[in-house]
Protein backbone atom coordinates (compact mmCIF):
# COMPACT_ATOMS: atom_id res chain seq x y z
CA UNK A 1 0.00 0.00 0.00
CA UNK A 2 2.92 2.68 0.68
CA UNK A 3 4.67 1.32 -2.51
CA UNK A 4 1.19 2.46 -3.92
CA UNK A 5 0.61 5.66 -2.45
CA UNK A 6 4.37 6.44 -3.14
CA UNK A 7 3.97 5.62 -6.97
CA UNK A 8 1.28 7.81 -7.53
CA UNK A 9 2.83 10.76 -5.87
CA UNK A 10 5.73 10.43 -8.13
CA UNK A 11 3.18 10.27 -11.14
CA UNK A 12 1.21 13.26 -9.85
CA UNK A 13 4.31 15.23 -9.43
CA UNK A 14 5.68 14.33 -13.10
CA UNK A 15 2.32 15.38 -14.66
CA UNK A 16 2.34 19.07 -12.47
CA UNK A 17 6.06 19.88 -14.08
CA UNK A 18 5.44 18.24 -17.63
CA UNK A 19 2.24 21.29 -17.75
CA UNK A 20 4.72 24.21 -16.13
CA UNK A 21 7.71 23.61 -18.55
CA UNK A 22 8.37 27.06 -20.52
CA UNK A 23 7.50 26.24 -24.30
CA UNK A 24 10.54 26.48 -26.78
CA UNK A 25 11.20 29.83 -27.94
CA UNK A 26 9.56 30.74 -31.58
CA UNK A 27 13.03 31.38 -33.67
CA UNK A 28 10.26 33.72 -36.01
CA UNK A 29 9.12 35.50 -33.51
CA UNK A 30 12.81 36.26 -31.90
CA UNK A 31 13.34 37.67 -35.87
CA UNK A 32 10.87 39.56 -35.79
CA UNK A 33 11.21 41.57 -32.92
CA UNK A 34 15.35 42.33 -33.62
CA UNK A 35 13.42 43.41 -36.99
CA UNK A 36 11.32 46.00 -35.10
CA UNK A 37 14.15 47.06 -32.81
CA UNK A 38 16.76 47.78 -36.03
CA UNK A 39 13.49 49.49 -38.11
CA UNK A 40 12.99 51.85 -34.78
CA UNK A 41 17.01 52.71 -34.50
CA UNK A 42 16.66 53.55 -38.20
CA UNK A 43 13.85 56.00 -37.58
CA UNK A 44 15.30 57.54 -34.38
CA UNK A 45 18.43 58.58 -36.73
CA UNK A 46 16.67 60.05 -39.44
CA UNK A 47 14.55 62.07 -36.69
CA UNK A 48 17.96 63.33 -35.26
CA UNK A 49 19.41 64.29 -38.98
CA UNK A 50 16.32 66.29 -39.31
CA UNK A 51 16.73 68.24 -36.25
CA UNK A 52 20.37 68.86 -37.40
CA UNK A 53 19.09 69.82 -40.43
CA UNK A 54 16.61 72.40 -39.16
CA UNK A 55 19.13 73.63 -36.65
CA UNK A 56 21.50 74.18 -38.86
CA UNK A 57 18.74 76.39 -41.34
CA UNK A 58 17.55 78.59 -38.36
CA UNK A 59 21.93 79.50 -37.93
CA UNK A 60 22.22 80.09 -41.60
CA UNK A 61 18.87 82.69 -42.04
CA UNK A 62 20.00 84.30 -38.43
CA UNK A 63 23.16 85.02 -40.04
CA UNK A 64 22.04 85.33 -43.52
CA UNK A 65 19.17 88.16 -41.68
CA UNK A 66 22.00 90.20 -40.20
CA UNK A 67 23.97 89.96 -43.57
CA UNK A 68 21.17 91.85 -45.72
CA UNK A 69 20.40 94.58 -43.01
CA UNK A 70 23.68 95.25 -43.77
CA UNK A 71 22.98 95.32 -47.13
CA UNK A 72 19.50 97.20 -47.35
CA UNK A 73 21.32 99.91 -45.04
CA UNK A 74 24.37 100.29 -47.42
CA UNK A 75 21.71 100.32 -50.71
CA UNK A 76 19.79 102.79 -48.87
CA UNK A 77 22.73 105.42 -48.93
CA UNK A 78 23.49 104.51 -51.89
CA UNK A 79 20.35 105.66 -53.59
CA UNK A 80 20.20 109.08 -51.66
CA UNK A 81 23.22 109.88 -53.02
CA UNK A 82 21.55 108.99 -56.77
CA UNK A 83 23.42 106.00 -57.43
CA UNK A 84 21.68 102.31 -57.80
CA UNK A 85 23.92 100.91 -55.23
CA UNK A 86 23.27 97.18 -56.59
CA UNK A 87 24.27 95.34 -60.06
CA UNK A 88 22.19 92.94 -62.00
CA UNK A 89 24.34 90.73 -62.08
CA UNK A 90 21.67 87.71 -63.84
CA UNK A 91 18.81 88.09 -66.64
CA UNK A 92 15.68 87.10 -65.52
CA UNK A 93 14.86 83.89 -66.91
CA UNK A 94 10.83 82.66 -68.16
CA UNK A 95 9.84 80.73 -65.33
CA UNK A 96 9.68 76.97 -65.88
CA UNK A 97 7.05 74.93 -64.83
CA UNK A 98 6.67 73.26 -61.65
CA UNK A 99 9.55 70.25 -61.41
CA UNK A 100 8.83 66.98 -59.18
CA UNK A 101 10.66 67.80 -56.29
CA UNK A 102 13.51 65.33 -55.16
CA UNK A 103 14.53 64.39 -51.06
CA UNK A 104 12.51 65.85 -48.26
CA UNK A 105 10.58 69.36 -48.02
CA UNK A 106 13.67 69.75 -45.53
CA UNK A 107 16.55 68.91 -47.81
CA UNK A 108 14.69 70.82 -50.81
CA UNK A 109 14.47 73.66 -49.12
CA UNK A 110 17.72 74.16 -47.66
CA UNK A 111 19.67 73.47 -51.32
CA UNK A 112 17.60 76.49 -52.68
CA UNK A 113 18.60 78.57 -49.37
CA UNK A 114 21.80 77.59 -50.40
CA UNK A 115 21.82 78.87 -53.71
CA UNK A 116 20.87 81.65 -52.20
CA UNK A 117 22.90 82.27 -50.07
CA UNK A 118 25.62 81.16 -52.78
CA UNK A 119 24.35 84.16 -55.23
CA UNK A 120 22.80 81.44 -57.18
CA UNK A 121 19.84 83.41 -57.66
CA UNK A 122 17.83 81.32 -60.68
CA UNK A 123 18.48 78.01 -59.21
CA UNK A 124 17.29 79.44 -55.81
CA UNK A 125 14.11 80.91 -57.34
CA UNK A 126 13.86 77.09 -59.60
CA UNK A 127 14.39 75.82 -55.65
CA UNK A 128 11.64 77.76 -53.86
CA UNK A 129 9.32 77.65 -56.12
CA UNK A 130 8.89 74.10 -56.41
CA UNK A 131 8.92 73.66 -52.51
CA UNK A 132 6.11 76.13 -52.26
CA UNK A 133 4.39 74.04 -55.59
CA UNK A 134 4.71 71.25 -53.63
CA UNK A 135 4.62 72.14 -49.85
CA UNK A 136 2.48 75.00 -49.46
CA UNK A 137 1.60 74.28 -46.10
CA UNK A 138 4.79 73.31 -44.73
CA UNK A 139 6.34 75.29 -41.87
CA UNK A 140 8.75 76.76 -43.99
CA UNK A 141 6.56 78.05 -47.19
CA UNK A 142 6.56 81.28 -45.91
CA UNK A 143 10.08 81.77 -45.56
CA UNK A 144 10.50 80.01 -49.23
CA UNK A 145 7.98 83.02 -49.95
CA UNK A 146 9.93 85.34 -48.55
CA UNK A 147 13.12 84.34 -50.28
CA UNK A 148 12.05 84.33 -53.52
CA UNK A 149 11.60 87.86 -53.13
CA UNK A 150 14.71 88.29 -52.02
CA UNK A 151 16.09 86.28 -55.08
CA UNK A 152 14.17 88.49 -57.45
CA UNK A 153 15.31 91.85 -55.25
CA UNK A 154 18.82 90.65 -55.71
CA UNK A 155 18.36 90.48 -59.76
CA UNK A 156 17.04 93.77 -59.68
CA UNK A 157 13.70 92.48 -61.23
CA UNK A 158 11.68 94.67 -57.95
CA UNK A 159 8.62 94.63 -59.71
CA UNK A 160 8.57 90.85 -59.21
CA UNK A 161 10.25 91.18 -56.10
CA UNK A 162 7.14 93.01 -55.04
CA UNK A 163 4.61 90.43 -56.23
CA UNK A 164 6.42 87.91 -53.91
CA UNK A 165 7.15 89.78 -51.15
CA UNK A 166 3.58 90.43 -51.52
CA UNK A 167 2.56 86.86 -51.32
CA UNK A 168 4.47 86.35 -48.00
CA UNK A 169 2.75 89.19 -46.07
CA UNK A 170 -0.65 88.08 -47.42
CA UNK A 171 -0.41 84.30 -47.77
CA UNK A 172 1.51 83.23 -44.56
CA UNK A 173 0.36 86.06 -42.44
CA UNK A 174 2.03 83.83 -39.44
CA UNK A 175 5.20 83.29 -40.91
CA UNK A 176 8.16 84.55 -38.96
CA UNK A 177 8.84 86.24 -42.25
CA UNK A 178 5.80 88.00 -43.05
CA UNK A 179 6.95 91.29 -41.08
CA UNK A 180 10.32 91.30 -43.04
CA UNK A 181 8.38 90.96 -46.37
CA UNK A 182 6.46 94.05 -45.53
CA UNK A 183 9.54 96.18 -44.51
CA UNK A 184 11.18 95.12 -47.66
CA UNK A 185 8.60 95.93 -50.22
CA UNK A 186 9.35 99.21 -49.54
CA UNK A 187 12.56 99.51 -50.78
CA UNK A 188 11.45 97.51 -53.42
CA UNK A 189 8.66 99.74 -54.52
CA UNK A 190 10.19 102.59 -54.20
CA UNK A 191 13.07 101.58 -57.00
CA UNK A 192 9.92 101.22 -59.68
CA UNK A 193 8.71 105.12 -58.25
CA UNK A 194 5.35 103.50 -56.35
CA UNK A 195 5.98 105.95 -53.41
CA UNK A 196 2.39 106.07 -52.16
CA UNK A 197 2.32 102.41 -51.99
CA UNK A 198 5.73 102.57 -50.27
CA UNK A 199 3.96 103.86 -46.97
CA UNK A 200 0.94 102.15 -47.39
CA UNK A 201 3.40 99.18 -47.08
CA UNK A 202 4.71 100.91 -43.72
CA UNK A 203 1.85 101.19 -42.53
CA UNK A 204 0.91 98.15 -42.70
CA UNK A 205 3.94 96.74 -41.19
CA UNK A 206 3.68 99.08 -37.95
CA UNK A 207 -0.34 98.57 -38.05
CA UNK A 208 0.01 94.45 -38.23
CA UNK A 209 2.88 93.70 -36.63
CA UNK A 210 3.98 97.02 -34.03
CA UNK A 211 5.57 94.90 -31.65
CA UNK A 212 8.15 92.84 -34.63
CA UNK A 213 12.01 93.69 -35.31
CA UNK A 214 10.83 94.82 -38.71
CA UNK A 215 8.91 97.46 -37.33
CA UNK A 216 11.73 99.03 -35.22
CA UNK A 217 13.67 98.83 -38.00
CA UNK A 218 10.70 100.83 -39.53
CA UNK A 219 10.65 103.71 -37.09
CA UNK A 220 14.52 104.25 -36.95
CA UNK A 221 14.62 104.59 -40.80
CA UNK A 222 11.90 107.42 -40.75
Amino acid sequence: MRFELHFIVMLLAGSFLGGCAVPAQNPNSSKALKDIARLNSTQQQLDQRIDQMQQQLLLLETRLDKQQAVTDKLQQRAAEKGTTGWQKTESTLPTSPPTAPQGSPTELYLRAFADYAAGRYQPAIKGFNTFIDNYSGNDYAGNAQYWLGECYYALADYQQAVVEFEKAASQYPDSGKAPEALLKMVPALRRVNQFEQAREAQQLLLRRYPNSPAAARAKAGN
